[in-house]
């Protein structure tokens, strides 16, 4: 689905759980300056206009931040002539905005006079709604529509309600303290009388409701506020500590929950929405630092995993689901996302997060009772999975509304040929082979745990067949890198492009071809400076300000290096931690966003926004956690009491890191490192439980 219309650039996102918000810098929620602007709930925007005059005129923005849940902008004015025919000198007044979102939206105003002489001003706040779904607002032609009221008024609250078409009626309302001066329509009006270096203060509080069938009522709820991660990170490094901690508040902002699932939702604005493979990446990628949500996740995505042959919704019996969206298209079905199952790799991905989350926990009890799902999904690997039978895993939709490409490079032009042509399904993706790989030998460990060595064993000699199939089919030799992918009729893509450092993550590479697949991905056709590219400069169909054939993707990066780690290219993975360190640095709030343009660093001293980017992400949020745990060789098996520091390393500009609180079943430990010239040196601080530190180097 194209973005092309919806510049997010200099937006101001907030979110709390399934609400959440996006409006210019000066706190304005306008569409018909932005079509993103709006506080959405349940995939609906609920309001799209909640704008703030004076005297007619809009005020500057000193200061915008958002923390989480929480806009704060600070306004002033230019010179501006007032209804009264006198003029106002430029920043005379001062105007504090502060939008919290909970289980309402509230926003407190502070109007300050900073002039010598009193002043009589009117301030304008002016609201609409209409209720659009998220996938309209995204480029989607508008489905069946229902009855949209004009706004009333009920004392000093003023009411949106529309009945829509799926028989839900979705309802904002919206409450002035103290009551407006005067008001018409969706337009409020306060007269204020200020004297010298006088302050009034005005709250403004919308709520927010579906009412279904039997009166079931849906409103916004709170997520807890503690912390996400319970592990403390000090490094020596300020401006490195800033970003972690930006990531880790952009996770925890990222929580939602929805009838008592608690899951990642995968960005703000576009993907505030359970998706499979990104809430199981961003899972694996932050299991060190908490992995409740982990559970969670399983737990969810086993609900959902999918029991029939559905071909408009793409779901196959054992198959992990793609996205689930809510609101008025998906209820009519309009839309297939009631869950959409169209993946391939969110079903090893399960496999694979199940084996790690119980090496850090040792919690066999959520194995053993989701090991039903377990087998469920690598019955689909081995039956729906390889549509042709050649024994690889493949994709391609059979549904009228199904995506042409389902791996994580999901965009209609994300899977191309070195010539530019898009590749024809069926797709056998070179990460994904990886992906299954590991989830067979990750399955066979779990299956060990359980005593079941007979299955294990077996297991373990798919993987093997499949590694060497794998070996023998994806090797380009003329190019000396593994090909993308096999397409229709068994032909090679051949583009130079990223995906084969995911699947050096897996561990199906051989030593010789990972030496080779890393050589190139550092080289100056892949990466930029920033980070490597999706997508080779070389190759016909490169742009770096396209979405999947040229643009940096941090999460992508983030497996890469763990890849390469794998491999004992550890300074490689360095290269790629520094890189993203050095991106998060440079955009605003010390934040990686989803992806951001290809361009070399050679050419400009700043990452380059890609317009349209959710920010916060969660995967992206996910990648310096990672990249951390990754470079300092980290792996854990709370099964025989273990953890492992292997070839512990930390770049140039990083000389120590103290790591407090970090679980492995239940015991907690508290290592320090310190770089030498020599080596990374590790000191164990602190250990309550048996666990054993085991470091090699």
């Amino acid at each position: 689905m194209k973005h092309t219309t919806l510049d997010l650039t200099g937006s101001l996102r907030a979110k709390s759980s399934s609400l959440f918000a996006v409006s210019a810098p000066n706190g304005d929620i306008d569409k018909r300056v932005s079509n993103a602007h709006g506080i959405y709930f349940h995939d609906t925007r609920c309001l799209e206009r909640w704008t703030l005059r004076l005297d007619g005129q809009p005020l500057s923005a000193l200061l915008s931040t958002v923390e989480g849940n929480r806009v704060v902008c600070e306004l002033t004015n230019q010179d501006i002539q007032l209804r009264s025919g006198d003029v106002l000198d430029q920043h005379r007044i001062g105007v504090r905005r502060e939008l919290s979102l909970g289980a309402e939206a509230v926003e407190t105003l502070e109007i300050s006079n900073f002039g010598l002489h009193p002043l009589v001003v009117t301030l304008d706040l002016e609201f609409a709604a209409s209720f659009e779904n998220m996938f309209v607002i995204r480029g989607e032609k508008p489905g069946k529509r229902g009855k949209l009221h004009p706004p009333t008024w009920h004392g000093s609250s003023l009411r949106f309600e529309y009945e829509g078409a799926d028989g839900q009626r979705r309802t904002t309302s919206v409450r002035f303290s103290p009551p407006p001066t005067s008001h018409e329509d969706g337009l409020v009006s306060y007269r204020l009388d200020l004297r010298r270096n006088q302050r009034a203060s005005l709250k403004v509080t919308a709520s927010f409701r579906e009412v279904g069938s039997g009166d079931l009522e849906r409103t916004p709820q709170q997520t807890s506020a503690e912390p996400l991660n319970s592990v403390t990170v000090v490094t020596d490094n300020a401006l490195f500590d800033r970003t972690l901690q930006q990531s880790f508040d952009d996770l925890r902002m990222l929580v939602t929950q929805e009838h008592g699932d608690v899951y990642f939702a995968a960005g703000v604005p576009w993907f505030v929405a359970l998706f499979g493979r990104d809430s199981l990446i961003t899972s694996l990628q932050t299991l060190a630092f908490d992995p409740s949500i982990a559970a969670n996740t399983l737990d969810l995505l086993a609900k959902y995993q999918g029991t029939r042959e559905d071909d408009y919704r793409d779901e196959q019996p054992g198959k992990i689901m793609h996205e689930l969206r809510l609101g008025e298209m998906p209820n009519l079905g309009e839309v297939p996302q009631t869950p959409y199952y169209g993946t391939v790799d969110a079903t090893p991905l399960f496999v694979i997060l199940m084996a790690e989350y119980v090496r850090w926990t040792g919690d066999v009890a959520l194995w053993r009772r989701l090991r039903p799902s377990v087998e469920r999904a690598l019955e689909w690997i081995d039956t729906y999975g390889d549509s042709d039978g050649d024994a690889l895993t493949d994709y391609q939709t059979r549904s009228s509304k199904g995506g042409r490409n389902q791996g994580w490079k999901d965009s209609a032009n994300g899977i191309v040929n070195s010539d530019g042509s898009q590749a024809e399904p069926p797709i056998a993706l070179v990460e994904v082979q990886g992906y299954v790989y590991r989830a067979k030998l990750d399955a066979a460990w779990l299956m060990r745990c359980d005593g079941d060595h007979h299955l294990a064993s077996e297991l373990e000699k798919q993987a093997l067949a499949l590694q060497r199939r794998f070996r023998e089919t994806f090797w380009m030799r003329e190019r000396r890198f593994l090909a993308l992918g096999l397409q229709k009729d068994g032909r090679l893509i051949r583009s130079i492009n990223s995906n084969p450092g995911q699947a050096l993550w897996s561990g199906i590479v051989s030593a010789a071809h990972a030496r080779a697949v890393t050589s190139l991905l550092m080289g100056e056709s892949m990466f930029s400076g920033w980070g490597i590219r999706t997508l080779a400069e070389t190759e016909a169909a490169y742009n770096p300000i396209d979405y999947q054939v040229g643009a940096v993707w941090p999460h992508d990066n983030s497996l890469i290096a763990a890849g390469f780690k794998r491999y004992g290219r550890d300074l490689e993975a360095l290269r790629v931690f520094s890189a993203m360190f050095d991106a998060a640095a440079r955009f605003p709030d010390f934040r990686l966003p989803e992806v951001f343009a290809g361009f070399s660093r050679d050419l400009y001293p700043v990452p380059v926004q890609y317009p349209v980017a959710c920010s916060p992400q969660a995967w992206a949020a996910g990648t310096l956690p990672y990249l951390l745990v990754s470079v300092l060789g980290l792996t854990a098996d709370a099964t025989r009491g273990v953890l492992e520091v292997n070839r512990p390393q930390l770049p140039e500009w990083l000389g120590q890191v103290t790591l407090s609180g970090l679980c492995v079943g239940d015991t907690r430990l508290s290592l320090s490192f310190r770089r030498t010239p020599e080596a990374t040196l590790v000191a164990l601080l602190d250990r309550r439980g048996a666990v054993d530190l085991r470091i090699t180097y």
